[in-house]
């Protein structure tokens, strides 16, 4: 992502009111580049990625926010559990103010998904410079 890009999903986050910790609202554009990758953990193929970054886009602020979470490198469940609930309630912030309500449901099953299988990505996640 571009520095660029993550300054406009950032200032869309605070349109909004996700919630975020503080240190998302405190970082630069080329830290948010750097820790948001698009759907998915590092990993997964390219390809794969691809697709469900493409098929998830309408979701792509609110998984900003989420990928930052995954960046930071004081790890616990807690915080892993934290991070995939402001995902559900950030897709459904983003949804209604966008008026995009069938949004919702994708957003709360990708939250669900990543609770259930997303424990290993958020252990192994990438690091923000």
């Amino acid at each position: 992502m571009t520095p660029s890009r993550a300054h406009f999903l950032r200032a869309f986050c605070n349109e909004f009111g996700a919630f975020a910790p503080e240190s998302f609202w405190e970082a630069t554009e080329a830290e948010l580049a750097a820790a948001c990758n698009g759907v998915g953990p590092d990993g997964w193929p390219a390809w794969l990625r691809h697709v469900l970054s493409w098929l998830l886009r309408p979701l792509e602020a609110s998984s900003e926010i989420h990928d930052w979470e995954f960046s930071l490198p004081d790890k616990s469940y807690r915080k892993f559990t934290r991070s995939n609930l402001h995902l559900a309630a950030n897709v459904m912030l983003e949804a209604v103010y966008d008026c995009r309500p069938a949004c919702m449901l994708t957003g709360i099953l990708a939250a669900l998904v990543c609770q259930v299988f997303g424990w290993h990505a958020y252990l192994n996640g990438r690091p923000r410079p």
